[in-house]
């Protein structure tokens, strides 16, 4: 019995130094948000780590190696525009029945634009593995559409949002070049829709660290992001919040499209027609699939760490999907052992 505990403790024991030595690695190559100034330095002085995050982090300072610190919050603006793929429309006005126009209406183009605000705060639960909550608030979503058909038409409209969700990020290197892997969920309320809008971000980062001075590190990088979001989408809008009050033109352009209907196609939109031309202010009822038209796109970022504390961070996305992102980040310690 003696043996057995003696062989299980030095399994354990070995378990634990892989981990630490694994964890070790990971930090010396680092991440822009996990590797700092100090980590991909081997000469430091053995330290203590009195705090319970990043586990095995007093296991590393033993060995001298530094690690950020491991709690953190930020802020973010980001500006957005993409293009979105819309099919499968339904339609209703006021009380009308629904009525399937998939193969009526077609766009020129429906596009995006987003301004926005999100807090974010992390914890390094592992010197190479976060997780991390996100609140999220859509300061201008706007949404331009081009028709096609039945008729030419312009029109747009503007709405706020707010939502939240988490994510996780790991880290990892080799010969002085980091890689991360992020991926995060969200759930956001725009406010013409009827339930929450689910979005999925998955994005891989590869880059190097700089320093500059004697305290400042600079961090560049490369990479790209896969963004997908709910396909059904089902919600109401009224008329003139989209076209402003349905004038003489656009009912007329309605009209026509419905007098060179044959009769049979007549009775099917005829409660659409109706409402629209009698009522001021219809209300559009829609049930639609929609899909982002460049799921992926390359980003292009960089990061100055101020400090042991303070971080500045830019990214610009381009290719299909543009985007411009701006945020600052605070870290601090918390919970000792």
């Amino acid at each position: 019995m003696v043996f057995e505990r003696k062989t299980r403790g030095s399994q354990r024991s070995r378990i634990a130094r892989v981990i630490v030595s694994l964890a070790a690695l990971f930090v010396l190559f680092g991440a822009p948000r996990v590797a700092r100034a100090e980590s991909m330095d081997l000469g430091n002085k053995p330290y203590k780590w009195d705090y319970l995050f990043p586990i095995f982090g007093d296991k590393l300072a033993a060995k001298g190696i530094k690690f950020p610190l491991p709690f953190g919050i930020g802020l973010n603006y980001a500006v957005i525009n993409q293009d979105i793929n819309i099919k499968n429309i339904q339609l209703a006005v006021n009380d009308s029945e629904w009525v399937d126009l998939s193969k009526v209406i077609q766009f020129d183009r429906v596009r995006s634009s987003v301004k926005g605000l999100s807090t974010r705060f992390d914890l390094w639960v592992f010197p190479f593995l976060s997780v991390y909550g996100l609140a999220t608030w859509g300061i201008d979503t706007d949404t331009d559409v081009s028709l096609a058909e039945p008729f030419k038409l312009n029109a747009g409209a503007s709405q706020g949002a707010y939502g939240g969700g988490f994510g996780t990020t790991a880290a990892f290197g080799a010969f002085g070049i980091f890689g991360t892997l992020d991926m995060n969920f969200t759930w956001n309320k725009v406010e013409a829709l009827d339930k929450s809008v689910f979005g999925f971000l998955l994005t891989p980062r590869f880059g190097k660290r700089f320093k500059i001075g004697r305290n400042v590190w600079w961090t560049g990088w490369v990479g790209a992001m896969r963004q997908s979001i709910t396909a059904g989408t089902v919600g109401s809008i009224k008329l003139d919040d989209v076209i402003g009050e349905p004038s003489d033109s656009f009912k007329g352009k309605v009209k026509n499209w419905y007098d060179n209907l044959p009769p049979g196609q007549q009775a099917i939109v005829g409660g659409i027609h109706d409402r629209i031309q009698d009522n001021p202010s219809p209300v559009i009822h829609y049930k639609l699939d929609k899909e982002i038209a460049d799921p992926w796109n390359m980003l292009l970022g960089m990061e100055a760490d101020l400090s042991q504390r303070f971080q500045l961070r830019a990214e610009v996305g381009f290719i299909g999907r543009t985007q411009v992102i701006l945020g600052v980040n605070y870290r601090f310690e918390l919970i000792k052992r």
